[in-house]
């Protein structure tokens, strides 16, 4: 049976990326780092950044 894409720790995503994109990643991923955690900590950068620029854009009460 094939593995689910879903399970109670992560899920799982298949998604094209342009080369450019990727050699890059490669020129910039520390000694070690997984594409998968450069990923990872990627998106969690940009959620945090975005998260801060809706925050600013919310008048608050």
């Amino acid at each position: 049976m094939a593995t689910p894409n879903k399970n109670a720790k992560s899920q799982l995503f298949t998604v094209r990326v342009p080369h450019e994109v990727v050699s890059d990643m490669e020129l910039l991923k520390d000694d070690g780092e997984s594409n998968a955690g450069f990923i990872v900590t990627s998106m969690r950068g940009e959620i945090k950044r975005r998260q801060r620029k809706k925050a600013k854009e919310t008048p608050e009460s």
